[in-house]
């Protein structure tokens, strides 16, 4: 026995000496209330001294809070959630009989008493092992119970994992714990698994994919993996992420705390320097800037270039009071099949003496009809009928055979109305308009042998046209001579290829806003057009090289405002939304073992295709309406924080954690956030 006492007290002196290395006792499980565990979990209950509680009660005695418990036994630290607190007057600390006589109604010396707090355990960590494991045995009366300090402790003891994409700092409710030293990572591989993000307007979701962006531009851009990060930008939120951020602390922010969270986070994450802005360029762009005018296509990129800085950062400048200007333009041209023409601009910015520069790599994006095949062509417009989509198929692929290539879009619109007239015509008569060139003839003659309907014609040309009104096809220069004064489509392919060697790596943004202001065409079919066929261009890349067995570097899609990609069913685009359901699966699924990853960002889990929701196994929500909490799966004790959370504060729920839940708050903008729309 007497052995058993002293091996019991050494236990205990080395169970005390690790609670002070890692953290500040600020108490012990209690000697009056048993611990206990059983197949529903755990609980432990421990007192803390007044002093202690009046000190830190906010850190110590908030329900949803974590400490930890150095067990006598094991001399592990266990991470226990606090579920219970219990405060009592030293009255009933007493455990007096009903009074007859009267007593004070206040004495500041009857809360001098110990504070009573249930925790529930959670996870335990050897520190000599190193293993964490699910905390399934009782922890002993006399242990100390201590809040941690150390970052990679509090790390393990939480299941959370300690590299990857930062995103803000682990809280309870809307504050983060221990003073803002947690920090919450999702690993870059949970990606490739796919994510969703969703929040109310104006609870914090560009602004929390900003900060990812700065980290992974931090952290996965020097090293082996390289990643490349595509970002579709619907609304030109993040052409502006190289500018220096500025912030406001509105009346009732803690400005200490969000200065601590940026000045902690800032010292490894920072803002990308530079982007590869995917400038989607039209017919109506280019008659605007140029109209009539004989240029050829460097000077003409240098013009859209310039405008593009006049129109996107200058007014910025302008409003802050910074001076900029444009340093250096050039013209790069990437060989290849169809060679990659850049515009590289160096934009000097002066942030009020804060001198700092930033690259932008324009690449400009548009379609030439004739370099498209049958299918990929079919497949940029959803809208087609199954019946419209076999029969220009079938048509496409004989001119092909037969070598009577269709020269534009225009030309094949031009055949089909003429068709589509002569369909009417009496047999033996022709009474219309002069003969058109062979190839028009030819594709007239194919109409009526394969005895396409007329109702089929008219979806084709429906949905031609529509495709001819985006601007995007066959956009040349004026004056220009054969092939070389077309916009050709530039290879997706050679732009993830050089995208670390030849444009350093930054985020890549299509730039789909710009794209309807210079389009009449319907904004959500013109953005979908673009989006859908970068898309399928990078999967192909991937699927390809894998084929050949070369390794590629991991890519990130960021889909803002999905709904706007992937509407839910109804609305009459039934059609459309089994397109588009059928190609983001293939991608999401297929892309999993090729690290292609996609986040998706949008307002409510009902705006968007259930596919969304079953592909994406890591989901982050911020605040949201309670209408929308059914869909979610969201655990009791987290519903009342999604409907109340603050700015930037989410629940990020995700297979990477040991816990499957955490609550974190993100910092305030990282990078440039700025609203182009109100300039």
């Amino acid at each position: 026995m007497n052995d058993m006492l002293a091996s019991i007290n050494e236990r205990m002196q080395h169970a005390i000496e690790i609670a002070r290395k890692y953290g500040e006792i600020i108490g012990w499980v209690s000697r009056t209330s048993p611990s206990s565990i059983s197949e529903e979990g755990g609980l432990v209950v421990f007192d803390v001294e007044p002093h202690i509680y009046f000190e830190k009660f906010s850190e110590i005695a908030s329900t949803g809070n974590f400490l930890a418990v150095v067990d006598i036994k094991t001399l592990s630290i266990t991470s226990i959630r606090i579920v219970k607190v219990e405060r009592r007057d030293i009255i009933a600390e007493l455990n007096l009989p009903d009074l007859t006589i009267s007593m004070p109604g206040r004495e500041p010396a009857g809360l001098l008493t110990k504070t009573r707090i249930y925790g529930k355990p959670l996870l335990t960590y050897n520190v000599e092992t190193g293993v964490v494991e699910t905390a399934n045995i009782v922890l002993e009366p006399q242990s100390p119970v201590i809040m941690p300090r150390d970052p990679v402790i509090i790390q393990k003891i939480l299941g959370l994992p300690t590299k990857g994409v930062f995103i803000g700092y682990v809280t309870t409710g809307d504050r983060p714990i221990f003073h803002a030293s947690v920090p919450i990572y999702i690993p870059l591989k949970t990606f490739y698994q796919h994510t969703l993000i969703l929040g109310t307007t104006g609870s914090g979701k560009t602004t929390l994919i900003k900060n990812m962006i700065s980290a992974f531009s931090s952290h996965y851009n020097f090293d082996e993996l390289k990643t490349s990060l595509l970002i579709m930008d619907p609304n030109r939120d993040y052409v502006t992420l190289p500018l220096k951020p500025t912030w406001q602390f509105y009346e009732g922010i803690d400005r200490e705390l969000e200065e601590e969270m940026l000045r902690k986070t800032m010292k490894n994450v920072k803002r990308p320097k530079g982007l590869v802005i995917v400038l989607p360029i039209t017919k109506y762009l280019v008659n605007r800037l140029v109209p009539g005018e004989h240029v050829s296509w460097p000077k003409l990129l240098k013009i859209i270039a310039e405008e593009y800085y006049e129109t996107t950062y200058l007014p910025i400048a302008d409003k802050m009071g910074w001076d900029s200007r444009v340093k250096e333009i050039e013209i790069i041209e990437e060989p290849g099949k169809i060679p990659l023409r850049i515009v590289k601009m160096n934009i000097e910015m002066n942030y009020g003496g804060d001198e700092d520069h930033i690259e932008l790599f324009i690449v400009p994006y548009g379609f030439r009809f004739k370099d498209m095949s049958p299918r990929d062509f079919i497949s940029l417009n959803p809208y087609f009928t199954r019946q419209a989509k076999d029969g220009l198929l079938r048509l496409l692929n004989y001119l092909k055979a037969k070598n009577a290539e269709i020269e534009s879009l225009d030309e094949l619109y031009d055949a089909l109305q003429e068709a589509r007239y002569r369909l009417r015509e009496k047999p033996g008569t022709r009474n219309r308009g002069p003969v058109l060139n062979p190839n028009k003839e030819y594709l007239i003659e194919l109409i009526k042998e394969l005895a396409i309907h007329k109702s089929t014609i008219e979806n084709m040309l429906r949905q031609i046209g529509s495709l001819m009104d985006t601007g995007l096809f066959d956009i040349c220069v004026p004056g220009g001579m054969g092939e070389e004064k077309y916009l050709h489509e530039p290879s997706f392919a050679l732009i993830l290829e050089k995208h670390h060697s030849l444009m350093k790596g930054y985020p890549i943004v299509v730039d789909l806003e710009y794209l309807q202001e210079n389009s009449p065409s319907d904004p959500d079919k013109i953005i979908s057009i673009a989006a859908f066929r970068i898309l399928n261009k990078v999967f192909e890349w991937k699927l390809t090289m894998s084929r050949r067995r070369i390794t590629t570097q991991p890519v990130v899609i960021i889909m803002d405002e999905a709904h706007r990609f992937f509407p839910s069913r109804g609305g009459g685009k039934e059609e459309y939304i089994e397109h588009v359901s059928g190609m983001i699966d293939r991608i999401a699924r297929l892309g999993r073992a090729r690290r292609l990853g996609i986040i998706f960002s949008t307002h409510s889990p009902k705006d968007v295709h259930d596919i969304i929701l079953q592909l994406s196994n890591t989901k982050i929500i911020l605040r949201t309406d309670k209408s929308q909490l059914s869909s979610l799966d969201i655990p009791g004790e987290y519903r009342d924080l999604i409907l109340r959370a603050g700015d930037r504060v989410g629940l990020l729920k995700t297979h990477a954690l040991r816990m499957g839940y955490v609550t974190f708050r993100t910092t305030l903008p990282i990078a440039g956030h700025y609203d182009l729309s109100a300039l």
